[in-house]
C-alpha cells in the first residue's frame, strides 16, 4: 500500500498521456477506421478479471443464429504474431486461452487473432463470410472504431476508488467510460439490493445516451476434462484448486462453499505450464480420491497434459446473469443495434 502511494506522481503522468490519446481521437488526429458492419467491442477500463469473456459468449449465444459472426481478439500471450485465422489445428498456444476456449464451444463461428485490431479487420472482411463482428477487450484500442462499445466494470472494483497504473489498476482515468454505450456492472452479488444499484448508479455519473446493467456470475456443473459417460458424476474427497485468472477469489470462494479444498495451485492470468508445473500438480494429486478442479479459461491450457492427470481434472463453466429481470431489455438493445446496421437486417 505504502509502495503505491509513492507512485501515485507517475499515475498521474499516466493518466495525462492517456487522456491526452483519447483527446488526439477524439479530435481526428489520430484517426480511427469505421467498417460498413455490426462491431460491437467489449472491453474494460479495470486491468484484468472483470468478466469479459462470459459476456463475449453470452452475446455469440444470443447471436450466432441470426448472424455470421466472427471473434477479433488479440490473442493474449498467444505464441505467434500478426493476423490469424484460427482453424481446427489452433491451440491456446497458438491463438491464446481464451479465444481457444470460445473457438471450443462455438465453433461454428470464426475467431480471428491480431494485435492490430485494423488488420484482423481486413483479414476478416477479405477471408471470412462474416456479417457481425465481436472485438474483445479493445475498449484502450482505438483504431478501430466500434458500433456498439459495451464497457465491463468489476462490482468488486469500482472505478472511483481506483486510479491509473502504477499505483491503480486502471488502463486510462475513469473518464474514459464516457465512451461506453452500454456498462455491465459484473460480479454483483445474487442478492443485489435496489438501494445497492442507486448507489453504483449515482456514483458511475453516467450520460443520459449510457445504459448500465448489472449482472452475476453463474456457476455450472462440474465437467470431466477427458470426455467422461454424462452418467459419470464429480466426485470426490478432497480438492486441489487451480487458478491461472487474474482474480480467483470468486471461484476459489465458490469451492469452498461445496467442497474440501486441501490446496490451492495458483498462477499468473495466461499462464502456460512448463514441465515443472505439470510435475508439481501430479504430485499433488497422487493420492486416491483426490482430484483437481480448474477454471474454463485454464482448462483449455490443461489440454496439453498427459491423459493420467487430465482424468483427475475438472472444472466448473461459469455463465452470466442479467439482473433485476432486465434481460430482455439488454438482449433487445443488443439485437436493435445489431439490425439497425446489418446489410441483412
Amino acid at each position: 500500500m505504502k509502495l503505491r502511494k509513492l507512485l501515485y506522481p507517475f499515475s498521474i503522468v499516466y493518466g495525462g498521456i492517456t487522456t491526452l490519446r483519447n483527446q488526439l481521437f477524439d479530435a481526428g488526429i489520430l484517426r480511427a477506421k469505421s467498417y460498413n458492419i455490426p462491431l460491437i467491442s467489449v472491453g474494460n477500463i479495470t486491468v484484468g478479471g472483470t468478466g469479459k469473456t462470459p459476456l463475449t459468449e453470452y452475446l455469440i449465444r444470443l447471436l450466432k443464429y441470426d448472424y455470421k459472426m466472427c471473434l477479433l481478439s488479440r490473442g493474449y500471450k498467444r505464441q505467434t504474431k500478426g493476423a490469424l485465422l484460427a482453424d481446427s489445428a489452433s491451440t491456446a498456444e497458438t491463438i491464446g486461452d481464451e479465444p481457444f476456449q470460445v473457438l471450443s464451444k462455438f465453433p461454428d463461428i470464426n475467431v480471428v487473432v491480431a494485435e492490430k485490431r485494423v488488420e484482423g479487420m481486413e483479414l476478416i472482411l477479405h477471408q471470412t463470410n462474416t456479417e457481425l463482428v465481436l472485438m474483445d477487450d479493445a475498449y484502450q484500442h482505438r483504431y478501430v472504431k466500434p458500433g456498439l462499445s459495451i464497457l465491463v466494470i468489476d462490482y468488486n472494483r469500482p472505478l472511483w476508488k481506483d486510479c491509473p497504473f502504477p499505483a491503480g489498476n486502471l488502463r486510462e482515468t475513469r473518464k474514459g467510460q464516457v465512451r461506453a454505450d452500454v456498462i455491465v456492472v459484473n460480479k454483483c452479488p445474487l442478492n443485489f439490493s435496489d438501494d445497492e444499484r442507486a448507489f453504483w448508479l449515482r456514483n458511475l455519473k453516467i450520460t443520459s445516451a449510457q445504459e448500465v446493467y448489472f449482472t452475476s456470475i453463474r456457476y455450472g456443473k462440474e465437467q470431466a476434462l477427458l470426455n467422461k459417460p454424462v452418467s459419470d458424476p464429480f466426485a470426490a474427497d478432497e480438492v486441489v484448486a487451480l487458478a491461472g485468472i487474474a482474480q480467483p477469489s470468486g471461484f476459489l470462494h465458490h469451492l469452498s462453499k461445496r467442497f474440501q479444498v486441501v490446496e490451492q495451485l495458483i498462477y499468473p492470468d495466461h499462464h502456460h505450464f512448463t514441465s515443472s508445473d505439470i510435475t508439481q500438480i501430479a504430485a499433488t494429486l497422487n493420492k486416491p480420491g483426490r482430484v483437481l478442479l480448474t477454471t474454463e479459461k485454464d482448462a483449455v491450457r490443461l489440454n496439453a497434459f498427459p491423459d493420467g492427470i487430465k482424468k483427475k481434472c475438472w472444472f466448473v463453466p461459469i455463465e452470466l446473469k442479467v439482473l433485476f429481470n432486465e434481460e430482455k431489455q439488454f438482449e433487445n438493445r443488443i439485437r436493435n443495434y445489431v439490425r439497425n446496421h446489418s446489410n441483412n437486417g
